[in-house]
């Protein structure tokens, strides 16, 4: 049955194989959130490596791996098409050419892993140098996630190591080598298939791969369990209510409807006294009100709080002297109606929150101008943990700022909780608002520390130090999430130390094993 299959893919053209990845690369795009039909990476992984060696030419490798991930990076950013269902200044196709655009240049990354492999090993046995290939393939193909992560403001969404969104267990490595490392041991893990191919005609190789990958998922298991094994602890001083108003990208931005808008977060805020709540908190741009500089919204907003309670929001800031400049920004109002402190979001999304100067003359025939409506938005200043009297310090983060790894703590001054406001009612309802949840969950097993997840439109949830939803509102759903704040984990992860030492041993070691491995 192998033979067969090497013979039928040996009879494939080249662009029936270019073909098969893009087909492999769709299914990938359906191992993440909400599908975790994660066990096809065993097949379209292992699918790339064989296709890949059949390539005459280094410019076909790149184009083997452009396409892989090109499919994959499509369907897993496929929800950034629904901005424009929401905005009339664009038809439907425009949504899905911009996100092809984008898909294509990450692609990049991938098609540059592909071709060094190629370059390294197509004049090799490959039967031979079996271990060596995957081991250099996955150091390769984790580095062009690291770059696609990092380099012109990143992009990590949908790393491989999401897959795992489903199993607070298999989650837990991160806290040692970030996300990135559980990405790096999960392709492993998928090329196991494509060793027992290779390596089909001696059983002695094939239990030796059979009994590594068996350690390796047992040690994840086993120091996942650890962690887990127990219970969620909660602050006492700390009572939430995360308020979810439910209201569509169309109407929060209605000039005729923001006081509508306001009024009802205004209603489902309130709560009794013996209810203890501590802290309200509204998501990124709740309302389109300036509170920074309307002290009468801010009045209304202190009537619904108990005493020494606190209201945390997102709004829109501006100053309009000596020029007009606008923040995403987050503020917090005690119960008197005064600012405590504010935050304004630093890491902003292209073409959503600002167009880039180089290019918004040159792309913008492609329709990649502001997608969502609103203001053009100024950098912040950067990570900043807010302290309040008598209130445990916060990390703000709105929105993506979240999915950074290494990237959400101010490590000078850390906090003692993460609170991430986000307005995901312009993901849609498919695939985006449930791949940014599970990334909130590893940001909060990175850092050992627990995440207070706000939406607008859901998901909304509060999350402990090891990555588990203790509550959540689920999406388009609307009401009001209260919970106790869970604790910080007490003993730092090796990642939160250093978010990038972890990660660079594992490539290190895998790497080094790999040029051991090597033969002629």
């Amino acid at each position: 049955m192998i033979s067969m299959l090497l013979t039928w893919l040996d009879q494939r053209s080249s662009t029936q194989r270019m073909g098969l990845l893009l087909v492999a690369g769709l299914l990938n795009g359906f191992s993440f959130a909400p599908f975790y039909f994660f066990p096809v990476l065993a097949v379209t992984y292992p699918l790339l490596l064989l296709i890949l060696f059949k390539s005459q030419r280094l410019s076909e490798a790149f184009c083997f791996g452009w396409w892989f991930s090109f499919s994959q990076l499509f369907m897993g950013t496929i929800w950034i098409a629904s901005a424009f269902e929401v905005d009339s200044r664009y038809s439907l196709w425009v949504g899905y050419l911009a996100v092809a655009c984008l898909a294509m240049i990450l692609a990049l990354y991938s098609g540059l892993a592909t071709g060094l492999l190629w370059h390294l090993y197509h004049r090799r046995n490959l039967k031979d140098n079996a271990w060596s290939i995957v081991l250099s393939f996955v150091v390769f193909w984790t580095i062009a996630e690291w770059l696609r992560g990092n380099l012109f403001t990143g992009f990590p969404w949908n790393l491989t190591g999401y897959v795992w969104g489903f199993s607070d267990i298999m989650l837990q490595t991160s806290a040692m080598w970030g996300i990135y490392g559980l990405g790096l041991i999960t392709i492993f893990l998928a090329l196991i298939p494509y060793m027992l191919i290779v390596l089909s005609s001696s059983r002695r190789s094939i239990y030796s791969i059979l009994i590594v990958g068996g350690l390796i998922v047992g040690c994840l298991i086993s120091y996942g369990m650890v962690q887990l094994s127990g219970p969620t602890k909660f602050r006492d001083d700390v009572k939430l209510k995360i308020v979810q108003a439910n209201i569509n990208q169309e109407d929060k931005w209605d000039p005729e409807k923001k006081a509508d808008n306001f009024i009802k977060y205004l209603n489902m805020s309130k709560s009794n006294p013996e209810e203890g709540i501590t802290h309200v908190i509204w998501p990124e741009t709740a309302v389109i009100y300036f509170l920074d500089s309307e002290p009468s919204r801010r009045y209304l907003i202190a009537d619904i709080l108990n005493e020494d309670a606190l209201l945390m929001t997102g709004f829109p800031r501006i100053e309009r002297r000596p020029e007009f400049k606008a923040w995403n920004s987050f503020l917090t109002i005690d119960h008197e109606g005064n600012v405590l402190n504010t935050y304004d979001k630093h890491h902003l999304v292209p073409f959503g929150e600002y167009t880039p100067s180089l290019l918004s003359d040159s792309l913008s025939f492609l329709g990649l101008g502001m997608l969502v409506e609103g203001f053009s938005y100024s950098k912040g200043e950067g990570l900043k943990t807010l302290h309040m009297k008598g209130t445990p310090s916060v990390g703000v983060l709105i929105c993506y700022e979240i999915i950074f790894p290494g990237k959400v703590v101010n490590k000078a001054d850390r906090p003692d909780w993460l609170l991430n406001i986000t307005n995901d009612a312009w993901y849609g309802s498919f695939n985006g608002p449930y791949q940014h949840l599970v990334q909130t969950r590893v940001r909060a097993i990175e850092e050992g520390l627990p995440i207070v997840r706000s939406a607008g439109t859901g998901i909304s949830a509060v999350i402990d130090a090891n990555g588990r939803v203790v509550k959540a509102l689920g999406l388009n759903q609307q009401g009001a999430v209260i919970s106790a704040l869970p604790a910080a984990r007490q003993s730092h992860s090796l990642f939160y130390k250093d978010s990038i030492l972890g990660f660079y041993l594992l490539v290190l070691l895998c790497y080094s094993f790999g040029i051991l491995f090597k033969r002629q």
